[in-house]
């Protein structure tokens, strides 16, 4: 019987070429969206599973619960870093640590001077440290070397693609690589082994990794360990897991010395979490390791893959009923000689099945395009090739498995209800459009409006953030990084010659990117505003609107020490009344007077739409990380060009890096908008194409039925357009109900979207709603009547002959 269904089954594709292709195709880039969106998935339920369970079942990571106003909790994987020597020596149960960190402010300067070739590689990178336990804890393959070579306190490890890139070719086991780092900080360290790839959903990336005494030796610069607001992430082995739950209150011990010289930020507790335990990216608030990926970008991926895939089994259900129309009698056949209903229903669900498993191939050939551009334009460097096998085969089943349900269920049921004794006798008519075909229609052209609205909302959304009032010049501004005070005197120096250069000042950091919350105290109370710490000339380049008082003088000693410029919420946010210029607040246990008062601006337009309070004070030159200089629009391209030449010939061995403020504050929501309009109107186009081919099925089945009475029609003078206007009426109710179903879906969906990832969007209006839903209504009609005419143009005595 299977062999016979098979039979059957392939002859009527065979028979029906153009149903396939087009259903094939329209399935295939619906579930090509699909596994699209499930890398996403993916990438969350297969986090951490690089490392082997047996491996870290004992190892458990340190979480901090910070409490920030009094009562907002968040987490922060992170501890001082002298809790992991102490604890392991002090608590029984904990076998050995491993710290784990990165290298801040900017990262390091890195350079490999080849003799032989007398070339000098030098390039910006990230770099970070680990304890020398770091590969008793994980397993991480390596390509070359040794990992015993991490013993050596002077080693470095690299990724591959680091190797290459300094390398080549050439063997780097051995050679010494230069690393510069801020406040001047030189290290010279020797390759030791080149790690395999590392999967991007892994907690721990190594791209370069040196021991953790480099680390601390650097951050001591800075201030205490226990005090220090850059802290590691610790990784404890314990002698099994139920150990965690007891040694936990142990901890507790090391509370009082973090808090007394961290008051800003109090630690209420500690827990010990497993290694390969999710942790919440909404509640983080401080990390070097990694986090899946938040919910919200997953929620709105997973309903758009969901609305073109219900929109190609919409589109298979309608066209299915329409191929029915010509086999009703061979269903008579099939039940006259004793076929049963679930038989009957195993016969259309198996075809369904066929269908999609071959779109399932069309599918998954088409995810090796869609899936890399995809992965490429959000910077994910994830796709198919890291999925896990069990798991992608088990995605691909219930893809095939839920497709031929929505797809084929109604068709099965509606062909194993019809009599046997209608059917043979040619009785049982299959209606042009039913309630239910009407419906599916109406979705899949209502999904259309959506995904139209959502591609033309954020086309218009990019348009709007780029015309934000920020409260200053950002147009003007443009920065370069620096590592210390004496490499922005020298590059000063030689920007003072450059007659376009208006004002030029520096910075630790900056509004945009790097400006940081953190709790100060006024009259008892203690309250999390933003801080940004800046150097010489830094309100005189960045031409702030001062509302009240006036710029912090970076060379009055008084100034230097306890001045401090606030913005207008400040005053509201600490509830300053009067004169607020001489009033005190107290910054990590330092009084700083209110020398000047900002209009608010706009630092962020992800975070708030509300201003933010914020508050300036001055910071050691030694900390400086940018040049910002403040120009014509127009100039900035040819200063930095002048910039990087003279930086060059300066240090020939450090890279030049430079930003426009412009893009620091635009850069990635141009490309959320850009990425989510590309996504939108492709998908737009492939639901447009779907839905015209299910309402062109619904079309032509209906002239198939009507055939002889349009031939009366025409016989008694009926016109062409008498004709179209009588057949496209039904069809015209049903793209009307579409675009006001899509108009309103479309309104909130969109609105959805962006409140989800910015405060500061566009707010959506009727005019791209309206254009939206006509769009796709003229698309909708236009299909009709173009069926409806080719069908209507046939010759009444053709039509009429066998009456």
């Amino acid at each position: 019987m299977i062999k016979n269904y098979l039979l059957i089954t392939i002859r009527n594709l065979l028979k029906n070429k153009n149903y396939v292709i087009i259903n094939t195709l329209g399935l295939g880039i619906a579930m090509a969206c699909c596994l699209t969106a499930y890398i996403l998935i993916a990438f969350n339920i297969e986090f951490d599973d690089f490392h082997d369970d047996n491996k870290v079942k004992n190892i458990f990571r340190v979480h901090s619960h910070v409490v920030i106003n009094g009562s907002d909790f968040r987490q922060a994987v992170s501890t001082p870093s002298p809790v992991g020597p102490m604890a392991t020596a002090d608590i029984a149960g904990i076998k050995r640590y491993l710290r784990y960190a990165g290298s801040q402010g900017g990262g390091a300067s890195v350079s490999y001077i080849n003799e032989a070739t007398n070339t000098n590689n030098t390039f910006g990178e990230y770099v970070t440290f680990a304890d020398s336990t770091l590969f008793d804890f994980f397993d991480f393959p390596l390509l070359t070397g040794n990992h015993k070579a991490f013993k050596n306190l002077h080693s470095i490890f690299l990724s591959e693609r680091i190797a290459k890139k300094y390398f080549g070719d050439e063997d780097p086991i051995g050679k010494v690589l230069t690393l510069s780092f801020a406040r001047g900080v030189v290290k010279k360290v020797v390759v030791g082994g080149v790690l395999a790839k590392i999967p991007v959903n892994s907690s721990i990336q190594l791209p370069m990794v040196m021991r953790f005494e480099h680390f601390e030796e650097m951050r001591a610069l800075d201030q205490p360990a226990w005090g220090d607001w850059n802290v590691p992430a610790t990784f404890f082995e314990l002698e099994g897991p139920s150990v965690a739950h007891q040694i936990t209150p142990y901890f507790d011990k090391y509370l009082p010395q973090r808090n007394e010289a961290f008051r800003e930020q109090v630690v209420e507790r500690v827990t010990l979490e497993p290694f390969k335990s999710r942790i919440d990216p909404t509640v983080l608030t401080w990390s070097y390791v990694n986090s899946i990926i938040e919910i919200e970008p997953l929620l709105i991926f997973i309903v758009l893959a969901t609305m073109i895939m219900l929109i190609a089994c919409f589109n298979l259900t309608n066209t299915s009923i329409a191929m029915m129309a010509n086999r009703l009698k061979e269903i008579g056949v099939r039940k006259s000689l004793g076929a049963n209903k679930q038989q009957i229903i195993v016969q259309f669900l198996l075809e369904t099945v066929i269908m999609a498993l071959l779109a399932l191939v069309a599918g998954y050939v088409m995810s090796m395009i869609i899936v890399p551009e995809f992965t490429a334009m959000w910077e994910l460097p994830y796709g198919l090739e890291d999925l896990s096998g069990s798991n992608l085969i088990i995605t691909l089943f219930l893809l095939v498995l839920i497709t031929a349900v929505l797809a084929g269920a109604y068709p099965a049921l509606f062909s194993s209800k019809l009599n046997t004794i209608s059917l043979l006798k040619g009785k049982v008519q299959v209606k042009g459009t039913n309630f239910l075909t009407r419906s599916l229609v109406s979705i899949q052209f209502a999904i259309s409006v959506i995904v139209l609205i959502g591609g033309i909302v954020f086309i218009q959304n990019t348009k709007f953030q780029e015309s934000i009032d920020f409260g200053y010049q950002k147009d003007q501004l443009m920065l370069v990084d620096i590592k210390s005070e004496k490499e922005y005197q020298a590059l000063a120096a030689k920007a003072r010659l450059n007659p376009k250069i208006v004002e030029m000042g520096s910075t630790e950091h900056q509004i945009g990117f790097s400006s940081y919350p953190n709790p100060i105290s006024f009259q008892g109370e203690e309250i999390e505003v933003r801080h940004l710490e800046f150097g010489e000339n830094y309100f005189e380049t960045m031409n702030f609107n001062f509302i009240q008082g006036r710029p912090l003088d970076y060379s009055k000693a008084n100034d230097f020490n306890e001045g401090a410029v606030v913005s207008r919420q400040f005053l509201k946010t600490l509830n300053i009344q009067g004169d607020p210029i001489g009033q005190y607040v107290t910054v990590r246990e330092q009084k700083k007077k209110i020398v000047g008062v900002i209009e608010d601006f706009v630092d962020n337009i992800f975070r708030s739409k509300e201003p933010e309070p914020y508050i300036f004070y001055a910071t050691v030159g030694d900390r400086w990380r940018n040049l910002i200089v403040r120009a014509e629009a127009r100039d900035l391209g040819e200063i930095n060009d002048f910039l990087e030449q003279q930086w060059k010939q300066m240090y020939p061995t450090k890279p030049y890096s430079s930003h426009y403020q412009e893009d620091v504050l635009l850069e990635e929501s141009n490309q959320t908008n850009g990425n989510l309009k590309k996504i939108f109107l492709f998908l737009t186009i492939l639901g447009g194409l779907l839905s015209a081919s299910g309402i062109y099925s619904l079309a032509s089945l209906n002239i198939a039925k009507r055939t002889k009475e349009l031939g009366i029609r025409k016989a008694l003078g009926a016109t062409m357009q008498n004709i179209l206007f009588l057949l496209n009426k039904e069809f015209v109710i049903i793209l009307v109900i579409a675009g006001l179903l899509g108009s309103v879906g479309g309104y909130y969906g969109a609105t959805w979207i962006l409140d989800l990832i910015y405060a500061f969007h566009i707010p959506i209006k009727f005019t791209p709603v309206a254009l939206s839903a006509f769009a796709i209504f003229i698309i909708g009609i236009a299909t009709t009547s173009i069926t409806i005419y080719r069908g209507a143009r046939a010759n009444p005595v053709d039509t009429l002959r066998n009456e």
